[in-house]
C-alpha cells in the first residue's frame, strides 16, 4: 500500500475517534508531515483523498476542516475500504454462508470481462452490527487475481487481505443502487419480511491497472442502514 493511502487510513481513524472534533480542523501540512515522518508532497496526496471521500474541505490560507458528516450513522459510498473499516467503533460481525470455487458463466464472465469456465471464488456472507443482521453480500473473485481465500479471511476484511496481504493495488469503484423487493432468502437472513423493500449495491472494484478484482452485491436492510455520498463543485 502506497504511503500516502496508509496515512490516509491513519487520519480517517483519528477523526472518526473524534480526535480532532475540538478544533474542527486537521494539523496544518507541516505539522502532519513531522508527525508521519514523510513529505509534505505525500501528506498533501493524502489530504486530496480525505477531500475526494467527503471527510474534510479546504479553504485556500486557512486549513482543513472538518466535514460535519456524522460517519457512524451512514455508510460511505466514497469508499472503496469496505463496510467494516466504517463500523470500527461497533461490533461488527460476519457469518459465512457460502465460500466455494466456480466456473464463470457467460453472464458473469461478461461482467467481469473473464473468460468463460474460468474459476472464480464465489462468496456469500451476512453482516451483523450489534448482533443484527444488516447487509446480505454476494461476490465473485477471479482465482487468477486472488489465488487463495479461505472462511478465515472471508470472516475479516477481504480489502485489508487484497492490499496488505497480497499488495494489490486498488484502483477505483463502480457502484450502482437501486430499490427492490426482497427474495424470499433475503428477506429471511436480514429478518424481514418477503417483498419489504431493500437498496441493492451492485459493485465493480478495479485495480490500477484497470482489471475487475471483485464484482458484488450488497442486499441492505431499508430499517437499519443508510448511505451517504460526496459531491463537489468542478466548475
Amino acid at each position: 500500500m502506497a504511503k500516502y493511502h496508509e496515512i490516509s487510513t491513519e487520519l480517517i481513524k483519528e477523526i472518526v475517534d473524534g480526535k480532532y472534533k475540538e478544533r474542527g480542523k486537521l494539523p496544518t501540512e507541516k505539522e502532519l508531515s513531522l508527525h508521519f515522518n514523510t513529505s509534505r508532497n505525500t501528506i498533501r496526496s493524502a489530504i486530496n483523498l480525505l477531500t475526494d471521500e467527503g471527510y474534510v474541505y479546504k479553504v485556500q490560507g486557512s486549513g482543513i476542516y472538518l466535514r460535519p458528516v456524522n460517519f457512524d450513522e451512514s455508510t460511505n459510498l466514497n469508499l472503496i475500504k469496505g463496510f467494516s473499516s466504517e463500523h470500527q467503533e461497533e461490533t461488527s460481525k460476519i457469518k459465512i454462508l457460502d465460500l466455494e470455487i466456480i466456473q464463470a458463466t457467460a453472464e458473469i464472465a461478461e461482467e467481469l470481462n473473464c473468460k468463460i469456465g474460468e474459476p472464480l471464488y464465489y462468496l456469500k456472507r451476512v453482516r451483523f452490527v450489534d448482533d443484527e443482521p444488516v447487509r446480505v453480500e454476494r461476490s465473485y473473485y477471479r482465482q487468477e487475481i486472488v489465488p487463495y481465500l479461505g472462511k478465515e479471511i472471508a470472516r475479516e476484511s477481504i480489502y485489508n487481505y487484497l492490499t496488505q496481504n497480497l499488495k494489490l493495488q486498488i484502483g477505483f469503484a463502480d457502484r450502482k443502487i437501486q430499490a427492490d423487493y426482497l427474495s424470499k432468502d433475503d428477506a429471511q437472513l436480514l429478518g424481514l419480511a418477503e417483498n419489504d423493500p431493500a437498496l441493492i449495491v451492485n459493485e465493480k472494484i478495479y485495480l490500477a491497472n484497470g482489471q475487475i478484482v471483485i464484482l458484488g452485491e450488497g442486499v441492505l436492510h431499508f430499517k437499519k442502514i443508510s448511505l451517504f455520498s460526496s459531491a463537489k463543485n468542478f466548475d
